[in-house]
């Protein structure tokens, strides 16, 4: 049986912090750290869509607020947008 985990995380306050030019790069990581303390786990993968949708908008503007869904596959979280 699978786990399923939906959470929505603001990544707004985070990222006001740091610098204009590397903000998707620093949304990735703070998307980690957020992860592995809800998930209470080291173990994740984020799924391509995920990390396209962080990036779409370039470097300096990430998306802030996200739906995700984690889905436990073994010792692992595989996370992936919430439809």
């Amino acid at each position: 049986m699978t786990e399923e985990k939906y959470l929505i995380l603001n990544l707004r306050k985070l990222l006001v912090r740091k610098q204009n030019w590397r903000r998707s790069e620093s949304a990735i990581f703070i998307l980690k750290r957020l992860l592995k303390r809800h998930l209470k786990t080291d173990k994740i993968k984020i799924s391509t869509s995920l990390n396209n949708l962080i990036w779409k908008r370039g470097i300096k503007r990430p998306i802030t607020k996200i739906k995700i869904k984690a889905v436990k596959d073994g010792e692992e979280y595989k996370v992936d947008l919430a439809s």
